[in-house]
């Protein structure tokens, strides 16, 4: 595995750990969904744009738990 995917997977678990944390506070979740999505098509492309899934969900309670950026990470690596 090439040395920058693991350093982009690195950012995602971390961002994914941060959403965790922070991303169940109304308002601030769905700002920090808009944030991760935009993060995840600079990290991983076209691929990205999935992340974008998590601002759907407007109570920001069920959307923390799944690790998007992480998931589309190891998506990314694995497709290749």
């Amino acid at each position: 595995m090439k040395k920058i995917n693991l350093v982009k997977l690195g950012i995602s678990i971390i961002w994914d750990i941060f959403d965790f944390m922070f991303g169940r506070i109304p308002v601030l979740g769905t700002l920090l969904d808009m944030i991760g999505g935009f993060l995840a098509m600079v990290l991983w492309g076209k691929l990205g744009v999935f992340a974008f899934g998590e601002v759907i969900d407007i109570t920001d309670q069920l959307d923390t738990y799944v690790p998007s950026l992480t998931l589309i990470g190891i998506i990314s690596i694995i497709k290749g």
